[in-house]
């Protein structure tokens, strides 16, 4: 477990066997391809942050009001995850053994089980900068705060923690892979692209969510941080 702060997301519970098994694998030199079930693994945890995160309570308050924004920004995490399974399948697809082991060696180390109301269930954690769990303490209790009307400060500061958290999910695996020239500018420029598409749709939801949900996206993204 990483020193706090550090953000701790839901992944499926069989993921740290399945991973365990697979870096087992991998630094054991197994000759069979693992290159189609890394690429699995990787790709599920990756979408199952996204849903924990955003798309879960996206979906729900779509569900809730039926408003456009909501709908704009479910369509987006929708295309990020269809992006995210496109191109990690192909990068990982074609990767030796020996390319592929330090990457899921570093993810191994960021899956662990954690105690919660139901059990230890699996989770996957990275830490923060403390000037981020701050800001977002402080974000956090703006949000809650019947006077508050505005929404845009709190997006940004949730911006700034997805970069933060794009470091250890993608920018260290991807250095890791050591790609080709060719691969690796197109992989930047897919995910520059990408996080453009769902700040922008992020920051127009800011303008447009209406304060009294406000509390509740507090209480949905709190679950994620460990300050102590």
């Amino acid at each position: 477990m990483p020193n706090p702060p550090y953000i701790a997301c839901r992944v499926s519970d069989t993921l740290p066997d399945e991973i365990a098994v697979l870096n087992d694998h991998l630094q054991r030199g197994s000759k069979a391809s693992q290159a189609k079930l890394a690429g699995r693994l990787i790709t599920d945890a990756s979408c199952d942050i996204i849903d924990a995160f955003f798309g879960n309570i996206i979906k729900q308050m779509l569900d809730d009001t039926g408003e456009a924004g909501f709908r704009e920004a479910h369509d987006v995490i929708e295309d990020i995850k269809g992006k995210t399974r496109h191109y990690l399948g192909w990068v990982t697809g074609f990767f030796s053994n020996e390319r592929l082991a330090p990457v899921v060696a570093h993810y191994q180390t960021l899956i662990i089980r954690m105690d919660t109301e139901d059990g230890p269930r699996a989770h996957l954690c990275f830490g923060i900068s403390e000037g981020l769990a701050r800001d977002s303490a402080a974000s956090l209790a703006s949000l809650r705060d019947p006077a508050t009307t505005d929404l845009r400060p709190g997006v940004e500061v949730l911006i700034r923690v997805i970069d933060e958290a794009l470091q250890p999910l993608l920018h260290i695996p991807k250095q890791r892979m050591k790609f080709n020239f060719v691969v690796d500018k197109t992989l930047n420029g897919v995910i520059a692209v990408t996080m453009a598409l769902a700040y922008r749709s992020f920051r127009k939801l800011g303008t447009q969510l209406p304060p009294e949900h406000f509390s509740r996206v507090a209480d949905h993204l709190e679950q994620f941080f460990h300050a102590k």
